[in-house]
């Protein structure tokens, strides 16, 4: 067996992230993946009606996503995400009104409240009171790194108390809040704490206009980020191994490296990325100062994500994505220029979508043609040839409060490190934070290795 300074094991946007950080500082580097291919939750499959490959769910970067862009710059795949230049977002709801949210040309927080005055969707006492979070997101916007400033929310206070408390009414919570704390969160604003989108809020008021911009992937996830990462993994002497389930092994205590094809690769530091209800099949059997960690993780939560493909003979979408008002898919996403097609290849999103998971595929696929026709004009007439459902009924873990606290990358076995989207970054399950925390298990192993 080759000689390696590291084992992770998963291969998502953390174990990647996790793995080329490292071997940007020199580190040799394998990476052990138990599905056939990688990208665990942000991964495409083939769709075997289309030949074409479909992301598992609709994934957005948001210009505050600097771990994430920065990951996509060292493997060559920065240019593959279309940025806006600022937010601009476009809604259509079933009585025909079309609503489109810009921000202005200012300086932050005052873009996103700029675009709540221009609103024109809004009264003047909504407006106004829209203008009651100056005072929260400057607050916001000056939190430092080790988390967000005393008092910005409550303990247990969910994202809608929190924005009742701020004078928030239901109109501008319909149009702006709600729908942002959904996509952020993948749980309604009813269930989910405010601490998490209170975070995401300060991150999107960062210095920049182009921070609360929405960027969307121009090729499917796993050639964006899983086959280029693979690449520069295995050009500098490291390892991918994919179908691969990877098991810690110790001796006497002492972690010694990884099982995996019924080998042991030995290695003076793992860093485990799997998901949080896949850990205990990485510690099995769990050394004992580790239990606590497991025990923790296998308690949290999780919230699904439906996505429904459609295939159409014409084009139905004008612009890339479209936000859906009062229906069960909230968001759609045309893919033509992805695939370079003649006729129309949407995603529809259903987030936090535990009353429609269950559903038949047919169910589904109606549900959504439904959802879209009531909003959208071209749709109506449209034809529509292909199909396509893709649950992932664990998509994120649960932010409702009282949830199991998360842990960091440090555990108390030496040469071990946790990293994914579960693990505490202060951000929600998303890109970014499974990013980050590769980057943090990175920057620890590695100054193990050092030391």
């Amino acid at each position: 067996m080759p000689v390696y300074d590291a084992v992770v094991v998963g291969g998502g946007f953390a174990g990647l992230s996790a793995a080329v950080e490292l071997t940007t500082r020199g580190a040799r580097v394998i990476v052990v993946e138990g599905r056939p291919r990688l990208g665990g939750r942000a991964t495409s499959y083939r769709d075997r009606v289309t030949g074409q490959d479909v992301d598992n769910g609709q994934h957005v970067i948001f210009g505050c996503y600097r771990e994430t862009f920065r990951f996509l710059r060292t493997i060559g795949a920065e240019g593959d995400v279309r940025l806006q230049p600022r937010l601009d977002v476009s809604y259509a709801g079933r009585d025909g009104r079309s609503i489109r949210y810009r921000c202005p040309d200012l300086p932050a927080p005052l873009h996103l409240l700029g675009g709540v005055v221009e609103w024109d969707e809004l009264s003047v006492a909504e407006k106004l009171a829209g203008l009651r979070m100056v005072g929260p997101m400057r607050q916001l916007r000056r939190r430092h790194t080790g988390g967000l400033p005393g008092g910005v929310t409550r303990e247990r206070e969910t994202v809608r108390e929190w924005l009742v408390r701020h004078g928030q009414g239901p109109r501008l919570r319909e149009l702006l809040w709600e729908p942002l704390a959904l996509a952020a969160l993948n749980q309604s604003a009813e269930m989910a704490a405010a601490a998490p989108f209170a975070t995401v809020l300060a991150e999107l008021c960062g210095p920049r206009p182009s921070d609360s911009a929405i960027g969307i992937p121009s090729r499917p996830l796993e050639a964006l980020y899983a086959v280029p990462a693979r690449q520069f993994i295995e050009a500098r002497g490291g390892a991918v191994w994919t179908g691969a389930a990877g098991r810690a092994a110790f001796v006497d205590g002492r972690l010694v490296g990884v099982e995996a094809r019924r080998e042991l690769i030995t290695a003076p530091v793992l860093i485990s990325a799997v998901p949080w209800f896949a850990l205990s099949s990485v510690f099995n059997p769990p050394p004992a100062p580790l239990v606590p960690v497991l025990e923790r993780a296998a308690a949290m939560g999780s919230a699904p994500i439906v996505s429904v493909h459609l295939w159409f003979e014409s084009p139905v979408l004008p612009q890339p994505f479209l936000g859906l008002l009062g229906t069960t898919m909230q968001w759609a996403f045309e893919k033509r220029a992805t695939f370079a097609s003649h006729g129309s290849h949407l995603t529809l999103v259903s987030s936090g979508a535990e009353t429609v998971v269950g559903f038949s595929n047919a169910v589904l696929i109606d549900l959504a043609l439904s959802d879209l026709r009531s909003t959208v004009p071209a749709a109506r007439d449209a034809v529509l040839w292909h199909g396509l459902v893709i649950r992932e009924r664990k998509a994120t873990f649960s932010l409702s409060p009282g949830q199991p606290a998360r842990p960091g990358s440090e555990t108390v076995i030496r040469g071990l490190y946790l990293a994914g989207d579960w693990i505490e970054t202060g951000l929600p399950s998303t890109i970014e934070s499974a990013v980050a925390s590769g980057h943090r298990a990175a920057h620890l192993a590695f100054r193990e290795l050092e030391g």
